[in-house]
């Protein structure tokens, strides 16, 4: 019964791992939806300057978030759907 119960969760982390690669690949470079303004912002929140090894960063943390937060919706929206298909 452990075993059963840590592959399934073992399954369930590379399920979200590859959630998170496949929604990298699918986004856009983050230029083209990060607004400059929001990124200069967090860029000068963060390093207190506006070069561009920080705007670079600022994009880089905001499309990460961005991914990880549709991953984590898709992640949660497919188990959801697992758990009630299974009831039926």
């Amino acid at each position: 019964m452990a075993l059963k119960h840590l592959a399934r969760r073992f399954v369930k982390i590379i399920y979200f791992i590859l959630l998170f690669f496949c929604t990298g690949h699918i986004l856009p470079s983050p230029e083209s939806y990060i607004n400059y303004d929001i990124a200069r912002e967090l860029s000068l929140l963060i390093n207190s300057n506006e070069s561009a090894d920080s705007m670079y960063d600022a994009y880089s943390y905001i499309d990460w978030s961005t991914m990880l937060t549709i991953s984590i919706l898709l992640y949660i929206l497919t188990m959801k759907s697992i758990k009630k298909i299974r009831r039926i």
